[in-house]
This record gives C-alpha cells, sequence and structure tokens, in this order.
C-alpha cells in the first residue's frame, strides 16, 4: 500500500512523531561525509550548489572542497530543472529519492518503516495558520535537546536570523492562475508558459528558449523568496541572502522538502480538476526526457546505487518506484475554471466551448514593447509601453459579447506582460507589478490594478556568464487579462498605452535591470 504523504499543519501538534523522526534524520544525515551520496550535503548538492555560499554558511570547513567523484562532477551536482517543461517531472524523481533516503536512516534508528514526507499547504483557506511557517522549523529548541536540526540560522527571511516566525504573504501564494491553465505546455513565445513550462532541452539555468510554467512562477518562486529573503534586507550583498531564496543553497534548509512536496502535490490537484488537464504524453521529447549524455539521475539508500528516470516514470505516484499518495488533492477552486470565470466577470452570455488541451497552438501577437532597459534601484519605478493602437482595439473589442459571437469564441484574448533579460545581484529580489495605478494611489488600497509578484529566484545562475543563457538572465510572465478586464468594465476605450509600477516587497533599495516590456495577446 502506497504510503501517505501528509499535511503538516494536520499531523497533530508541533512535534509530531512524524516532524520528530525527520529532525531525527536530518541529524543523522548531517553526521555523513560529503562523499556519501546519501548525506544531507551531497543531496543538497544535487539541486544546486555554489563553493563559495555553502563555506560562508558554514557548509564547508576551512580547506574542505566539493567531492571530485567522477560521478558527482559530471552529472549529480548542479541537475535542478528551473524554467523547463522538466520542472515537475525532474523534482518528484529528486522528492522521491530523498524520501527513501531519509524514510531508510528513520527505519535504522528505530523508527516506523512507513513513514512519509509531509507537505506544507500554504494554500488552505480552512486554516488559519497556512502562510506560517510550522513551528518545529522556527524553533531552536526541539524534544531531543541540544539545537533542533529543523532550524537553521541562515533562514534569514524577513525577519532576521532570530528564530521569529516566518509568515507568508498571501498574494505570494496566489495558485488560481496556474490551476486554471487549460494546457500543461506553453504557447509561443510571448504568450502563456502554460501550468508546467515552455517546450526546452536539459537546463540546469535557464536557457534562452525557456519560460516558467506558472505553477513555477507562484507559489513556488515566492515562497522561495518569503522564507529566504536577506539579512538585515541587504539584497545587494549576495552573501546575504537566506538558504531559499538561492537555488545554489535551497535544498540546504530542511524546509525546502515539504515546500516542493506541495508543488508536487499541486500537479496532482490540477491534473484532477478537469478531464482536459493533462500531461503531455504524446510528445516524446517530454516523456524520454534529455538524452543518454546526462540523464536524471538519482542514489539510492544502500549509497552504492545510482538509478536514472524519465518523465514518463513520474506520472502514476501509486507505481511501485515511487508508492505514494496525498492526504488532500481536492481542488481549491471547485468549479471555477479560465473561461467561466471570465464571461461571469465580463456578463457574457456567449456558449462555452470546451478548454482545448491539446487543440492546435494558439495564436500570439505582439501589442507593443518597451525596448529601452529599465532600472528598479529604489523601493519604486514607473515607466510606460506603448501599444500598437490598431491591435490593441482589437483586444478590447474581443471583450465584447457581439464580437465573441461572431467570431464562435470561448473566450476574449488573453494578455500577457513579458519582462524579459532580467539581471540583478540578489535571488531575494521580490517586487509587486501594478498597472495604471492612480499617480499618488498608495498601491495597496487598488489590489485590483495587482499583475502579480515576480520573485527572482535562480537570478544568480541565470546572469553567471558560464552558463547557458550566457549572462542573459531571468523572463518572467505575468498574464493581466483580469485587470484589462476591469478597465474595459469601467469605461476603458483606447489601449494605446499602460503604465508599470514596480513596487519593491522588501528592503528599499536592489539592482535589478529589465532588458525588455513587451506585451502580447493570446487567441485561442
Amino acid at each position: 500500500m502506497p504510503r501517505t504523504r501528509r499535511d503538516v499543519w494536520k499531523l497533530g501538534g508541533d512535534w509530531d512523531e512524524t516532524l520528530l523522526w525527520y529532525a531525527r534524520a536530518v541529524k543523522e544525515l548531517r553526521r555523513r561525509p560529503f562523499v556519501d551520496m546519501t548525506s544531507w550535503r551531497y543531496l543538497a548538492a544535487i539541486h544546486g550548489v555554489s563553493e563559495q555560499l555553502w563555506r560562508h554558511n558554514g557548509y564547508l570547513a576551512s580547506g574542505e572542497t566539493l567531492p571530485m567523484t567522477t560521478a558527482f562532477q559530471r552529472q549529480d551536482k548542479d541537475q535542478c530543472q528551473h524554467h523547463t517543461w522538466y520542472f515537475l517531472p525532474w523534482h518528484r524523481g529528486y522528492l522521491r529519492a530523498f524520501e527513501k533516503i531519509v524514510a531508510d536512516a528513520i527505519a535504522k534508528l528505530g523508527g516506523p518503516t512507513d513513514w512519509a514526507l509531509p507537505y506544507w499547504n500554504y494554500n488552505d483557506e480552512q486554516n488559519p495558520n497556512r502562510l506560517k511557517l510550522p513551528p518545529a522549523f522556527g524553533s531552536t529548541a526541539w524534544p531531543d535537546r541540544g539545537t533542533n536540526p529543523l532550524f537553521v540560522a541562515a533562514r534569514y527571511g524577513r525577519t532576521g536570523h532570530t528564530g521569529k516566525p516566518i509568515e507568508l504573504d498571501p498574494d505570494a501564494v496566489e495558485l488560481e492562475t496556474a490551476l486554471t491553465q487549460s494546457r500543461f505546455v506553453g504557447t509561443a513565445k510571448g504568450g502563456s508558459p502554460g501550468f508546467g513550462g515552455r517546450r526546452t532541452a536539459l537546463q540546469h539555468a535557464f536557457a534562452d528558449d525557456g519560460d516558467e510554467g506558472f505553477l513555477e512562477h507562484s507559489p513556488h518562486d515566492n515562497v522561495h523568496g518569503d522564507i529566504g529573503g536577506a539579512l538585515n534586507n541587504l539584497f545587494n550583498n549576495r552573501l546575504a541572502q537566506g538558504l531559499m531564496s538561492n537555488l545554489c543553497t535551497a535544498a540546504l534548509d530542511p524546509i525546502f522538502w515539504l515546500h516542493h512536496a506541495n508543488i508536487d502535490r499541486l500537479w496532482e490537484v490540477w491534473l484532477k480538476r478537469r478531464p482536459g488537464h493533462l500531461n503531455p504524453t504524446h510528445e516524446s521529447a517530454w516523456m524520454q526526457g534529455p538524452d543518454s549524455a546526462r540523464p536524471f539521475v538519482m542514489p539510492e539508500p544502500d549509497n552504492k546505487t545510482r538509478t536514472t528516470f524519465q518523465p514518463s516514470e513520474m506520472l502514476d505516484t501509486t507505481t511501485p518506484s515511487l508508492d505514494y499518495i496525498y492526504e488532500d488533492i481536492r481542488d481549491p477552486f471547485p468549479g471555477a475554471d479560465r473561461i467561466a470565470r471570465r464571461m461571469e466577470h465580463l456578463r457574457l452570455k456567449v456558449p462555452l466551448t470546451a478548454e482545448p488541451a491539446t487543440a492546435k497552438e494558439a495564436q500570439v501577437e505582439l501589442l507593443g514593447a518597451k525596448t529601452d532597459a529599465v532600472h528598479l534601484t529604489g523601493a519604486e519605478m514607473t515607466t510606460r509601453v506603448r501599444l500598437d493602437p490598431t491591435v490593441s482595439h482589437e483586444v478590447l473589442r474581443s471583450f465584447q459579447a457581439n464580437e465573441l459571437a461572431a467570431r464562435g469564441a470561448s473566450e476574449p484574448d488573453r494578455i500577457f506582460l513579458n519582462l524579459e533579460n532580467i539581471t540583478g545581484s540578489s535571488d531575494a529580489t521580490s517586487f509587486k507589478v501594478y498597472i495604471d495605478l492612480k499617480p499618488n494611489a498608495l498601491p495597496h488600497e487598488q489590489s485590483e490594478n495587482l499583475a502579480g509578484i515576480v520573485t527572482l529566484f535562480g537570478l544568480n545562475e541565470a546572469c553567471a556568464p558560464d552558463r547557458q543563457r550566457g549572462g542573459n538572465g531571468l523572463n518572467k510572465v505575468l498574464e493581466i487579462t483580469n485587470v484589462v478586464d476591469r478597465f474595459h468594465l469601467g469605461g476603458l476605450r483606447d489601449l494605446n498605452e499602460l503604465t508599470l509600477r514596480f513596487v519593491l516587497r522588501h528592503g528599499r533599495e536592489c539592482d535589478v535591470s529589465i532588458g525588455r516590456i513587451s506585451l502580447y495577446r493570446q487567441r485561442e
């Protein structure tokens, strides 16, 4: 019978047996030498490793270096997949390898033989504590006495590294955009990146053709940034970042694994929401994963065996190789889908067609772009983007009931804001993007103008000149259709220009440059 992964907030106490045994296993794995494939550090280095950051945070002793084994240097380290359609299947294989190794350690310590990794459901609206870091991770003390293995001093967060509770911003865990995507794979560049990302090759560090799927954008990236933050809000200092803020240190924090268990669970939630929500099983490049030059590979608990896997083996969690289920995969938005929600919002009565899961590719067209780089250095920055008047007029017409009826369309045009070639110095930087705020308006008083949150998780890797993107930085995509919907209902008659206000969420200064800002419309 598959083991059951449970919600950490429903385990029955701050130090339920599941968490107590997890802490004991973390302590045991930390004792093991780095070269041991089942050690805490080796497992974290599979996700990403930086000798400078690890040494600064005390994970490499003076004179100690990274393992020089062939397997570690060539295939195991820096393996994580981000801004790619492999993000979800790779992390599922990674989580399962970790869970097996921890469960093996727990059994050898005399614990239960059916231990399963819990998850942190920060989207559970029925739980008033859902946004708080689970207490077992925020306290320096624990029942076994001594220093709590689940607490790390380098988890800076927004409150410093004093052990004070960390609480997520409710806007940072926005989930409806991801769960209401009809397609797993993104459309043409500029349009929707889909639930799971665009088609890409194997990439650890953000290749030029990659955009993250909406689930990776939120809540994944934002939770990393809100937990990690930066010490004393020094966002321009790479060494001041909390572990979870940087992909080369994130897996050193024990909360990383509960966060990713929830992201993995949300993949199951998305699949169960609607019959048309399907994995891209018809695409062999996704099913087979990368070529044999560098396959996905994970260590086994015996510290001798390494197992390769493909995305096709990560689709059914109840198979013997995965062997787990989730306690709760209920839909947090029962009955809601993107088309029905928009039709109700626009007060339109047009017969709906089924959402296209594997239909022909959507049409994507440029609305306008600002090609001069913009810089965000202080708490706020405002810029404007000019749009093509002819195309933008067609977009507004698409919101009208008679136009939709004439087209036989199921929904209006969708509009996407693309922030391209973002460069800077801190993965912990996070900002909110607002559209057409009144000049003297306080952003929090006009939440309906919020386009979304952008957290620059992975920025340093994407800016490194020796990585795949050659220092070109990150690309981020926000869907702003609902904001434009409201403008239209409010009487907007032209869409010739949009004013964007970028508001830093933490701290007062940063170092961010956006190479190009573009807007696209997408017609299904």
